[in-house]
């Protein structure tokens, strides 16, 4: 029961006197709310089908369900104390991007939520201090959310490399993606998802420490790879559930192979001229991921040495860096990563 508890942050009800309530008492499955009292036995696929659908409610709808919170001053224990104008509750959507670049900063953004719908074959950066955001139906881009307070949302993307500093993550339903977390929580993976990766966080931007601290995200607490599991596959999905196969747990995320582990730079012409003080990835790496970035780094510093002083003429030397960056583009192309260059 006390795990059950501990997914009370996960969801948010209409009730006002709710707050702080055990997360027992308000789900009605349970004929003994008490807390002080023993816990009456209750089916454990009923327990998570009534926590599934309460999760994607409430991740879906928060903003809707409490407009009075909106940005506010930061304080410790992350409390909304500033009540918003309609045009600042309402969400913010990017929409039906395709085989290009888009930025947002946060002199762009008026609104607190933030939705991503159905952007492919792209890149986009907010880079920008939000209290929600929501990515749905993207495939085959990557996505860098700055600061996200309260919860991201992640469904139904494919072949998505999401980078995010969040206080909360839920991904669900997603195939083939990779997340570079920064996340103050565990992150919650929910339904039929398959072949999913996380990393620990992976760039920066020279305001991200400063949006950090706005909406009360802590860098020395990442819980990336300290992943809940919850729900089982859908028996009555075709694809996902074949004839014949038994009911399996959903399955989990991987950690990304530290070799593969590689520093995603944020070009300086995207921030404007916009100044501050984050100059690294405030998120500390465990011990694989820093190897493998600094002998990245070595390496490439050894191909800068060697070409400057190959014993070339310039026209050999041009030459050579044309052959390297035919290379390096059949590799993107090998890895599916092309897209970046937009």
């Amino acid at each position: 029961m006390e795990g059950f508890e501990h997914l009370g942050f996960l969801i948010q009800f209409e009730d006002k006197g709710s707050d702080g309530d055990f997360l027992s008492q308000a789900a009605p499955i349970f004929a003994n709310s008490d807390p002080d009292m023993p816990a009456v036995p209750v089916p454990a696929s009923q327990v998570l089908g009534w926590l599934l659908q309460n999760i994607a409610s409430s991740l879906e709808h928060v903003t809707e369900k409490n407009p009075a919170k909106e940005n506010g001053p930061p304080s410790g224990s992350d409390q909304d104390v500033v009540k918003a104008s309609p045009s600042v509750r309402s969400p913010c959507f990017i929409e039906g991007v395709s085989k290009s670049s888009y930025v947002k900063q946060a002199s762009d953004l008026k609104n607190s939520s933030l939705k991503v719908i159905n952007c492919h074959d792209s890149v986009i950066y907010i880079l920008a201090p939000l209290r929600y955001a929501t990515i749905y139906g993207c495939s085959d881009a990557t996505i860098v959310l700055g600061a996200v307070g309260k919860a991201v949302r992640v469904e139904h993307c494919e072949r998505v490399h999401v980078i995010i500093a969040a206080k909360r993550v839920c991904i669900a339903n997603c195939r083939e993606c990779v997340f570079f977390l920064g996340v103050n929580h565990h992150p919650l993976i929910v339904g039929d998802n398959h072949k999913l990766q996380v990393a620990p966080y992976n760039t920066y931007y020279s305001r991200l420490e400063e949006h950090m601290t706005e909406v009360g995200i802590e860098a020395t607490i990442n819980r990336w790879d300290d992943t809940l599991e919850l729900g089982m596959i859908d028996p009555h999905n075709s694809l996902s559930h074949p004839a014949g196969v038994s009911d399996a747990q959903a399955e989990s995320a991987t950690r990304l192979d530290p070799d593969h582990f590689t520093k995603f730079l944020i070009p300086n012409w995207l921030e404007g001229e916009s100044t501050g003080s984050t100059k690294d990835n405030p998120f500390p790496l465990t011990d694989p991921y820093l190897t493998s970035q600094q002998k990245n780094q070595n390496n490439l510093g050894e191909t800068k040495q060697i070409l400057r002083e190959a014993p070339l003429e310039e026209n050999l030397k041009r030459e050579l860096s044309c052959a390297l960056h035919v290379y390096f583009r059949d590799w993107l192309y090998g890895k599916s990563i092309i897209f970046l260059f937009y």
